[in-house]
């Protein structure tokens, strides 16, 4: 009898997880983590996702309008402090790049649910077509990587409160040492 509460639980148990791994607005793996909000779609990425500075997952909604709205999950190899990946991503956003003038607003350490530390910088970039977008970036460590976990949209159309719930599935994790 026991034996059979046993394995009837753990086919629930993979059931579950089987669910889990299945629903298409989570991204997860061994350090973290997210599902986006209903009534987001996750973009297919293909083979890029995760390579060559690639996004690992991207979350839209009102994908092919001009008021969309993204959750960009990127991830680096980095073995560093907090206030070093911080620093980084900062010197990033104030070097811009080509036609893109960013302001920082916003650089809060905050704790996420779980109590793992993290950074939120909050940004708005000028685009050389004119649009303005706001962006919001959870800035998190594991022990192994750089996760940056950003909402993005065009000003106006991005609320702090809104951005902050979006974002607040967001679980990480010390990377377990023993995985390669």
């Amino acid at each position: 009898m026991i034996l059979r509460f046993a394995a009837a639980v753990f086919a629930v148990a993979l059931a579950t997880s089987a669910a889990i791994a299945a629903d298409p607005l989570s991204f997860d793996d061994p350090g973290m983590h997210f599902r986006a909000p209903d009534g987001w779609e996750r973009v297919d990425l293909g083979d890029a996702a995760g390579t060559d500075n690639a996004p690992a997952a991207v979350f839209a909604l009102r994908r092919d309008r001009a008021d969309a709205l993204a959750i960009i999950i990127k991830i680096t190899d980095f073995d560093g402090s907090l206030e070093g990946f911080v620093n980084q991503r900062r010197s990033e956003l104030r070097s811009g790049g080509d036609n893109v003038t960013t302001f920082l607003l916003k650089q809060t350490p905050l704790t996420l649910d779980n109590g793992m530390p993290a950074f939120l910088i909050t940004s708005e970039s000028n685009v050389g077509t004119g649009s303005q977008h706001k962006t919001f970036e959870y800035l998190i460590i594991d022990g192994k990587r750089g996760i940056d976990v950003r909402y993005t949209g065009l000003v106006g159309d991005v609320d702090d409160d809104v951005a902050k719930r979006a974002l607040s599935s967001l679980y990480v994790v010390a990377y377990p040492t023993r995985r390669q």
